[in-house]
């Protein structure tokens, strides 16, 4: 049960993470896209802008893929615990 939960949480917080930046990604490209077409158009500095500003995205994604992991090594423990003991 908590198990689930924990596994149902974590993909939560990782796919609201990806809507969020989703929904954000339009204004990113369009600045990225300006900073190439400049004068002095530079890559690792137009991306290194965009990734600055995602930096916020990298806690809740990582945080949600961190309980979805933890929440299948319980499931899988789980199961263990139950074929060693014989019950179905």
């Amino acid at each position: 049960m908590i198990a689930g939960l924990l596994y149902v949480i974590g993909l939560i917080a990782a796919l609201v993470t990806v809507a969020m930046v989703g929904y954000s990604a339009p204004p990113l490209v369009q600045a990225v896209m300006a900073a190439l077409d400049g004068p002095n158009a530079n890559l690792f500095v137009a991306l290194g802008d965009a990734a600055r500003a995602l930096s916020w995205a990298l806690g809740p994604f990582v945080g949600g893929i961190v309980l979805m992991g933890l929440g299948r090594i319980i499931m899988l423990l789980g199961a263990i615990n139950r074929a060693l003991r014989g019950t179905a």
